[in-house]
């Protein structure tokens, strides 16, 4: 269950009155080996992000409630951006809110204008990433849907890269290193994976899962997996197991 508030404001880029949601935590229920947690339905990440419905402005509740932006700012926005974001909008119009994907893809790109360090946008890339494999639009078909989650995954290794040589946490290592496998840059991904391990004894499971990632970019395989299946094989083929048969005729 995911608690939350709703807040009127309006857009910092064109002024529109709109309503956020600010999240006040979810019930985590299991992870993926890239980090993406499962949650009960609807997904936390659905929920945090906003997008404005006339300028395309898109972020986090505390991106809209900050104060209107400096007008070189604004300025610079639509001019190199706001024709890139009705571009990629034409790739899904659908009613309502923009899918999350490509609200997440508008905040990445976003951001570094807004002053956020590359870490930042890095995991609102992402989040776009996660975002289309939790809810793939039905119009996208699979050529279109495949080669934006080569641009969304490329775009976030490239900032959490970049992000790496001010960030202390080791996490983020192992994070690039497995998405890093996911995208077949198999020696990155096996450099990175061994540096978390030289630097990190916390948390052990990373540890664990780091290890046997490396396994699999050594045999080239970028399969995704939830950290259970990566762990646990066998109660992940025992809950399978246990799982009841489908009537066919149903």
């Amino acid at each position: 269950m995911i608690c939350w508030s709703t807040i009127e404001t309006v857009c910092p880029m064109c002024g529109c009155q709109l309503h956020v949601r600010e999240v006040g935590g979810c019930e985590v229920l299991g992870q993926d080996t890239d980090l993406l947690i499962h949650t009960k339905a609807p997904h936390v990440i659905r929920v945090e992000i906003h997008s404005c419905p006339d300028c395309r402005f898109s972020g986090y509740s505390r991106d809209f409630l900050g104060g209107r932006i400096e007008a070189l700012t604004i300025e610079a926005y639509f001019r190199k951006y706001i024709e890139k974001l009705d571009d990629e909008f034409e790739t899904d119009r659908s009613a309502g809110d923009p899918p999350t994907h490509l609200q997440y893809y508008w905040a990445g790109l976003l951001s570094p204008l807004l002053g956020y360090e590359p870490l930042e946008t890095g995991m609102r890339m992402l989040r776009a990433y996660w975002g289309l494999r939790l809810d793939t639009p039905a119009a996208l078909d699979e050529n279109t849907a495949e080669r934006l989650r080569h641009r969304y995954l490329r775009q976030a290794i490239a900032y959490l890269r970049k992000s790496l040589r001010k960030e202390k946490n080791p996490v983020y290592l192992y994070l690039v290193g497995e998405l890093c496998r996911r995208n077949r840059n198999w020696m990155h991904s096996q450099n990175y994976f061994n540096r978390f391990i030289a630097r990190s004894t916390r948390p052990r499971h990373l540890r664990n899962a780091a290890a046997m990632l490396i396994q699999r970019a050594r045999r080239r395989d970028s399969s995704h997996l939830s950290m259970d299946s990566l762990l646990y094989p066998t109660r992940d083929q025992s809950r399978a197991a246990r799982a009841p048969e489908e009537d066919p005729g149903a």
